[in-house]
């Protein structure tokens, strides 16, 4: 018999809890049994509250945290007409609503195990809690402009408010440019650093210093950053293969501050280093400029309209209905699947096309006034 494709193990004094996402042959991607899964133990660790002073959050097989969102049936749901749009993402963020308000909600610390490829749905259920460890196999991104969606599961608000900066957010929200553990310490998305060998220490040193009585909720971050700090035993990521170096980020900065997606390229294009025609030839060969303007535009609506974590999840909502059951030229969605998981020949055919850009009526019309379809 299959095991479950979540895992829930409570240790035997319940002041802590493992939840692990246990689909490693697809990298750990979220179906939807999954998140509802993933519901039900939640429903656990709240009833657990009392006692429950931490939640690790971590994935199966050693390759993965969580390679993002199965969106390949959601696209084929879509053209025939289901309810799988509205269903899968619905749950999906009400799972990363949850998680994101646990510490607030019950007093219980998450932490997350980004051991691993790190992406789309598996950063909304990690990177919005208090702690989250990196290791040398992490490999972070938001890839969602190469399948024409946006980043979502709260993501505009983690990158919006990153410790690099907004702008930092804007190019790897935009380009979808993976980074590894040192980048993701320097942008804020990683709060520590373990080596991938010392995570079964971590585990055992979790265990053993949650399990004292001593340990309150106000107590329990501050004890399990000592048992991340035991675990790492001094040790550091390598900057080898860095994106974000200071070189990079000046023109991050330069470029990326921009308004508007037209300005952004046209400044990149100005730029004329490696790094900057790098980052524009990505955009020009895999990257939606539908999905890069509505993006651009949904992190400006984050921080002018200061939303908070209930505020994003309900913006992005209503884009995820949009993108996903409109077809070209309002939404690349069905298209950015096509290219990536379907056919898998990585030649998509955005409508409107990159030269183009000042066509994209699907941009505006997104933000148009839209009927929700959940409450």
């Amino acid at each position: 018999m299959a095991e479950p494709e979540v895992l829930t193990k409570f240790s035997d004094d319940f002041s802590m809890c493992t939840i692990t996402l246990n689909r490693p042959s697809k990298l750990n991607a979220l179906n939807l049994n999954m998140i509802r899964l993933l519901h039900q133990a939640v429903d656990q660790v709240d009833a657990k509250s009392s006692t429950l002073r931490c939640l690790l959050l971590d994935g199966a097989g050693g390759k993965a945290f969580c390679a993002g969102g199965d969106v390949q049936l959601i696209r084929e749901e879509a053209l025939a007409g289901g309810s799988l749009p509205a269903d899968f993402f619905f749950e999906e963020y009400g799972i990363v609503f949850r998680l994101a308000t646990l510490l607030q909600r019950t007093g219980c610390c998450q932490a997350s195990l980004f051991d691993g490829i790190t992406m789309g749905g598996g950063v909304g259920l990690g990177a919005h809690g208090p702690i989250r460890i990196v290791t040398e196999k992490t490999r972070f991104a938001m890839p969602e402009m190469a399948i024409g969606l946006f980043p979502d599961v709260g993501a505009t608000y983690l990158l919006s408010h990153l410790k690099a900066g907004a702008n930092v957010g804007r190019f790897l929200g935009m380009t979808g440019t993976t980074i590894n553990a040192w980048d993701c310490l320097a942008a804020g998305v990683g709060t520590h650093f373990v080596p991938s060998a010392r995570i079964e220490h971590l585990r055992r040193s979790l265990s053993a210093r949650l399990s004292t009585a001593s340990v309150t909720a106000s107590a329990a971050r501050a004890t399990i950053e000592e048992a991340i700090l035991d675990a790492a035993a001094g040790a550091l990521p390598e900057p080898n293969g860095a994106v974000l170096t200071s070189e990079n980020l000046e023109v991050i900065e330069r470029c990326f501050s921009a308004t508007a997606v037209e300005d952004i390229v046209s400044r990149l294009r100005a730029d004329g280093g490696s790094f900057a025609k790098a980052a524009l030839e990505k955009l020009y060969q895999s990257c939606s400029p539908t999905s890069c303007k509505v993006t651009l535009e949904a992190m400006r609506r984050v921080i002018e309209e200061r939303l908070d974590i209930t505020g994003v999840l309900l913006m992005e909502y209503r884009l995820s209905q949009r993108f996903t059951t409109r077809p070209q030229p309002l939404s690349d969605f069905h298209e950015g699947i096509r290219a990536v998981l379907v056919d898998k020949d990585r030649k998509q055919k955005w409508n409107p096309r990159w030269d183009r850009l000042n066509a994209t009526r699907g941009a505006s019309c997104t933000w148009t006034k839209m009927r929700s379809v959940r409450p």
